[in-house]
């Protein structure tokens, strides 16, 4: 049950930032009890003796009354302080709060809706209430020390997540001129960003009934029921990023490759015992995969696996059966970039085609050739940062089936 305020007036104060103040002295909280936390350092603005609420200028607090992984009182503008009479001092040893004086203190992230938040702390009486659990205190209770003092806990890696349907280049080039780029930019985008606070989860859903594009009156993508997710867990307990790109049918180049349904999918996570490293899996489901009419054999293949593509691409432009495509379908090609810094990106692709279609008899003026770089479901960590300036190539498991 949380403590009732009672018909008082009260100041309330946005924390600011502790440099607009002179001589701020950072306050050491450390209370642990039975899965109660309250963790952390508050800064006032270097008066000693009796504080108001302005006397406050910055928290940060980990809280809890169940353990790990818990809340954070923000800093910098987002956390609400009040300092209801004259229960708090401030000494060159500590913070203290008196229990036998009226008042309170409370210290929370939005003060305009107690009722529904236990995101707070407050102090009044002989009780301290952390998120609806009253702890006793009694006499002048000494609330926090003069320290240095730790960090507060962290999770180990810092992630984004992205995944989209498909990316890439194409150009066409006519025997005697000059060449003609398209690009294709990341289509259906689905996107969760860094997460700097703990116990907050951030997942983004991107779905698209239908995308189709057309270059050089060639159909060269053509999709159905799209659905991208991604996802960042930024706490104690669960720490990973999480990106997945998936298709029902789809088709390249007008259906000279076809697939029934494409789902690919990359997780990573801290390695448990090894600082500073990433354990990733990533899976890649394939079904009715078609290459020129031809269904290929199911089965488990390896990531990296290239399967030859030839045969012909109907396009307006060239004369009936005269374009023919020659090149490779690549499964599950992964890369690492940034090794050796903070932030490292490991990108996937779960269909990479790369070739060339070639007219041999256009039906108005000269041949021509499209080059084709297209990169169909791609879940990536566009960053990862294990804070470490010398980081490792992640540990990354494979597997592609075809079914």
């Amino acid at each position: 049950m949380k403590p009732g305020l009672g018909f008082v007036f009260a100041a309330a104060i946005a924390i600011a930032p502790a440099f607009a103040y002179a001589n701020p002295v950072v306050y050491h909280v450390d209370y642990e009890n039975n899965g109660v936390l309250l963790i952390g350092t508050i800064t006032t603005d270097g008066k000693l003796g009796t504080l108001a609420s302005e006397d406050i200028v910055d928290v940060h607090l980990l809280v809890s009354n169940s353990g790990l992984p818990g809340f954070i009182l923000l800093p910098f503008g987002y956390t609400m302080v009040e300092i209801q009479s004259t229960p708090v001092t401030a000494t060159a040893e500590g913070l203290f709060f008196d229990t036998s004086k009226a008042g309170y203190l409370k210290i929370n992230d939005n003060l305009y809706y107690p009722a529904s938040d236990d995101q707070w702390v407050l102090l009044q009486g002989n009780v301290m209430t952390i998120e609806a659990r009253e702890e006793p205190i009694s006499g002048n209770y000494l609330l926090a020390t003069v320290a240095t003092p730790p960090r507060p806990p962290e999770p180990a890696v810092k992630f984004s997540a992205e995944a989209d349907a498909i990316f890439g280049t194409l150009t066409n080039t006519v025997s005697g001129m000059l060449p003609t780029p398209r690009m294709i930019l990341p289509q259906d985008v689905s996107y969760a960003a860094n997460q700097y606070v703990t116990s907050i989860s951030n997942a983004n859903h991107t779905t698209n009934a239908s995308n189709s594009q057309t270059f050089f009156g060639v159909l060269v993508y053509n999709f159905r029921n799209i659905d991208n997710f991604s996802q960042t867990d930024y706490t104690i307990a669960v720490n990973d990023g999480i990106a997945e790109a998936k298709t029902g049918e789809g088709s390249l180049l007008g259906g000279l490759i076809y697939w029934q349904s494409n789902d690919n999918r990359l997780t990573c996570r801290p390695d448990a015992s090894i600082p500073n490293h990433v354990d990733c899996a990533a899976t890649e489901a394939i079904t009715g995969l078609l290459i020129n009419r031809a269904p290929v054999h199911p089965g488990k293949y390896p990531a990296g696996a290239a399967f030859p593509v030839f045969g012909p691409v109907d396009d307006p432009n060239c004369s009936p059966k005269q374009e023919t495509f020659s090149g490779y379908l690549i499964a599950q090609e992964n890369r690492v970039v940034g090794l050796g810094t903070s932030g490292v990106t490991l990108s996937l692709t779960g269909m990479h085609l790369v070739g060339d279609a070639t007219c041999s008899s256009a039906r108005s003026g000269p041949s021509f050739t499209t080059h084709y770089d297209l990169s169909v479901g791609g879940p990536s960590l566009p960053s990862y940062d294990t804070r470490t300036e010398n980081s490792a190539p992640p540990n990354t498991s494979f597997a592609v089936q075809v079914q």
